[in-house]
């Protein structure tokens, strides 16, 4: 038996307190959503946390019981967004959690979200399966109908556009600002989930499997599929990891002999496809089960930089290459910043990436880039990094002169 997040099914909420169990959450903690049983005193409306590697750390609990706790989403500010819905209705609350356990607001009831996401302004977005719902900070709402209607939706790295599984399984867009309807993404993706990456590319949950959409040239629609994964067992869903170099998905199953609901979760690194981890999460009695649903604490919090604002180089002559000179970028977020694409134009080049490895908090590195003028005269370039800071791609201006 299984909670499918992704079929309307009855639920709805009640007001009261939440409780916190155990220890403060951290960055990097996967957050598992569960579902009660109709059986008397099991009702929890319960997300599980666990450390990275496998350790059970505490677990928070909403206002209401007969629930499951679905599509989940962290703000910038590190609060938890999560779905609640409450068996036997339609109406369905968005509960709010800080890294204490803290219940800090429910907002609605709405007509059964299937999915949330967020903005770095502070609004929320639901995808309602007809349309995308919008709700600021003030809590007004606005409503866009989309072609093909979202199921699940996610942020773009522009903070404007939202990519959705249509009801067809294609990827689509819609930008926000413009309230218009944006390109095809993704044509015959069977996209249950998806993901949007730093360097704009997606990852697709497509009836269990997961693979990545790439642009086929800057601004290019739609995208190909580049790249897919094998994880061990079917994806139910799928979260990033807040550095943006790998992803978590979780299978979820019921233990009809012993009564358990259990679940198993997979990490992948996104560019290798390689397995960096798995474990078994603690097995649910009393009729309990996992929603199927998986987030990790900190993405969505997105990371800032300062980048060196330009490199100029002396004049050298036609056909020589100069000395390095170094892109700075520092770390002045709260999270990692990993530097998934380089690009850079004109007569320069990268000499060496020492930023490949990632760049904590509070940390710099470098990029050495060299000019080497194949003409006379003035000559300009510009450098792009791509990571997962907000405000992504960042842009070193180049120049120098031929003689």
């Amino acid at each position: 038996m299984k909670f499918d997040f992704r079929t309307a099914m009855a639920v709805g909420l009640l007001c009261a307190s939440s409780v916190l169990v155990g220890a403060q959450a951290q960055i990097g903690n996967l957050y598992v959503g569960t579902c009660d049983s109709v059986l008397l005193n099991t009702q929890q409306n319960e997300v599980d946390i666990y450390t990275a590697a496998g350790q059970f750390v505490t677990a928070f609990h909403g206002p209401s019981q007969n629930s499951c706790l679905t599509g989940m989403v962290f703000d910038a500010a590190d609060h938890l967004h999560i779905i609640s819905a409450r068996f036997g209705t339609q109406s369905w609350n968005v509960l709010e959690f800080d890294n204490f356990g803290t219940l800090l607001s429910s907002k609605g009831p709405f007509n059964s979200p299937m999915s949330v996401t967020h903005d770095q302004q502070g609004n929320l977005y639901l995808g309602q399966g007809s349309g995308i719902l919008k709700i600021d900070p003030a809590g007004n709402m606005a409503t866009f109908a989309v072609a093909g209607g979202a199921r699940w939706i996610d942020m773009g790295p522009d903070q404007r556009t939202i990519f959705y599984s249509a009801a067809n399984g294609d990827v689509k867009s819609y930008d926000v600002v413009t309230q218009t309807q944006g390109p095809d993404v993704a044509i015959d993706a069977l996209a249950r989930n998806v993901r949007t990456l730093p360097d704009g590319s997606i990852l697709v949950n497509s009836l269990g499997a997961i693979r990545r959409w790439v642009p086929t040239c800057a601004g290019c629609f739609p995208y190909r599929q580049a790249l897919g994964y094998q994880v061990p067992a079917n994806a139910d869903s799928l979260a990033l990891d807040p550095d943006g170099a790998s992803f978590w998905t979780i299978n979820t199953y019921y233990d009809n002999r012993n009564q358990l609901g259990k679940a198993d979760v997979y990490r992948t690194d996104i560019k290798t496809g390689y397995p960096l981890g798995r474990f078994s999460l603690q097995p649910l009695t009393n009729g309990r089960y996992y929603s199927m649903s998986i987030g990790v604490n900190g993405d969505g919090m997105n990371s800032t930089a300062t980048v060196s604002p330009s490199l100029t180089f002396p004049n050298l002559f036609v056909g020589t290459t100069s000395n390095g000179k170094k892109a700075v970028i520092t770390n002045t977020g709260p999270v990692q910043i990993v530097v998934s694409k380089l690009t850079i134009t004109g007569d320069f080049a990268i000499k060496k990436n020492v930023c490949a490895k990632g760049i904590q908090p509070g940390a710099f590195c470098s990029i050495i880039v060299t000019f080497t003028p194949t003409q006379i005269g003035p000559r300009s370039g510009t450098l792009k990094i791509y990571d997962n800071v907000l405000n992504s791609p960042q842009t070193v201006t180049l120049s120098g002169s031929g003689k």
